[in-house]
């Protein structure tokens, strides 16, 4: 049950601090338009919801700035309130001030999230909604802003509410049977509720299972470049970026920490991170770096070996794909100065590579912008080629669903294990309702009340 509607007003700044061409104040709550009325010479809240008045606002002291006033009322705003959105010239003075004259008047300073929050309290939006908002404002590629604006739309909460629905169908069917115990009556067909409980629980853990790729989405994929000293790590690093961020020396051991930086595919945010070289090291910091390196290929999405075709021994890289690929399943081998040698000893290194399990290497020279760019193409394919259809999915994207979804499948099998073992109605009852519980925690139904805090709590000030 969703906690009691505030009846106050709270007012916040809705665009970034700094000076610029305007900036936006929200305020929102019962008192929002009288509040309003005050600071003008011609009240405006009699006017329809939705429209946008040009006026002088003034306090005590005097004018403060030519507004452009817009009106959302009660039952037609984000919130669901009385809420009023005031554009004024970008001026912190102006803005601090419009504040003060609100607060003078009984207004309070929003926290952050809460207009979001009200908007949830008020029916506005359900739990996963209201979190999609705080998605769609940090998604920093096409992938993120797509699958947030989904889920703000109500893809996700549909599919919930369907599972739902259909298990608390059969569960208030088995609930029935507690109250004509004594009459041996079955109204929940055991059969039928056993395939149910199977279908959701298969259903449920694919969305579960999903997180992983719903992480990527989000954050985008992490890439490690990895190598032996001097294999030209850094120079590809920053051929890709296009940009120098790391640095670049013939001395070994330069990288000492990974560096990271994002590449933007087409929609796709790729996290590239060069670290130091694989190798022996004797120098405390170095060996520091290096442990780092493996520790990075061990959560990364993926790992780019590149090795130098004029210095590294067939071996040693050897060596090395053996240990990367203890640490992750995901190698691909980039071969660099492939200006250096011919092709009887590109085909070397194909066979060596291949020998191993892994894809055919990739062929470069990490100073040849034209061969750089075909190795962007390359990564570009392999990513967004691994992502084809995933749009029309439902794709998990936020940890608190994920164990939400967790708890449900795991409920799920508690009945399953219950009916084979004869389990009493009222106790399979109890975990039918529990899963139902966890799916409707997700949406916000039931049970919410102590983490509204902690959701609301990472959304910025005015929203």
């Amino acid at each position: 049950m969703k906690s009691q509607q505030p009846s106050d007003t709270i007012i916040a700044r809705a665009t970034a601090a700094g000076v610029g061409a305007i900036a936006v104040v929200r305020v929102s709550g019962s008192a929002a338009l009288s509040f309003t009325d005050s600071l003008l010479k011609k009240s405006i809240s009699e006017k329809p919801s939705h429209t946008a008045h040009l006026r002088s606002m003034y306090d005590g002291e005097g004018l403060i700035d030519e507004a452009l006033i817009t009106l959302f009322k009660y039952g037609k705003s984000y919130t669901g309130e009385d809420t009023v959105e005031i554009s004024v010239h970008g001026s912190e003075y102006i803005v601090a001030r419009l504040l003060r004259a609100y607060m003078d008047r009984g207004a309070r300073l929003a926290e952050p999230g809460e207009f979001t929050q009200r908007a949830f309290l008020n029916g506005k939006l359900d739990l996963a909604q209201a979190e999609a908002v705080a998605d769609l404002i940090a998604s920093e590629h096409r992938m993120a802003h797509d699958f947030a604006l989904k889920q703000l739309k109500g893809g996700f909460s549909r599919d919930i509410g369907a599972l739902r629905d259909r298990l608390l169908h059969f569960t208030s069917l088995v609930e029935l049977e507690l109250d004509f115990a004594e009459e041996d009556v079955e109204f929940a067909e055991r059969s039928e509720l056993k395939l149910l409980v199977e279908r959701i629980q298969f259903e449920v853990m694919a969305l579960r299972d999903s997180f992983a790729l719903g992480n990527v989405i989000k954050k985008g994929l992490a890439l490690v470049l990895a190598g032996r000293p001097n294999a030209g790590k850094s120079t590809l690093f920053n051929a890709l970026l296009n940009e120098d961020r790391a640095i670049v020396s013939d001395i070994a051991g330069t990288t000492r920490d990974a560096i990271e930086a994002q590449l933007n595919f087409e929609g796709f945010l790729l996290r590239l991170i060069d670290t130091a070289g694989i190798r022996e090291a004797t120098d405390v910091i170095e060996q520091e770096g290096i442990a780092r390196t493996f520790a990075h290929v061990e959560k990364a999405g993926a790992t780019l070996y590149l090795l130098d075709m004029g210095v590294c021994a067939l071996a040693d890289a050897e060596t090395d794909l053996l240990m990367l690929k203890e640490k992750t399943s995901r190698v691909w081998v980039v071969c660099n100065k492939m200006d250096l040698v011919d092709e009887p000893a590109r085909q070397t290194w194909r066979e060596m590579v291949t020998s191993l399990g892994l894809e055919e290497p990739w062929f470069v020279s990490a100073r040849d912008l034209v061969s750089v760019q075909a190795l962007r193409g390359l990564l570009e394919e392999r990513f967004l080629g691994g992502l084809e259809g995933v749009a029309d999915q439902t794709v998990v994207t936020n940890v608190r669903h994920a164990e939400s979804l967790d708890r449900c499948a795991t409920e799920m099998q508690s009945v399953l294990d219950g009916m084979a073992s004869g389990l009493t109605g009222d106790l399979l009852a109890f975990h039918l309702r529990e899963g139902i519980r966890s799916l409707a925690g997700i949406t916000g139904e039931i049970g919410v009340e102590e983490i509204l805090g902690s959701i609301f709590s990472k959304f910025c000030i005015g929203k």
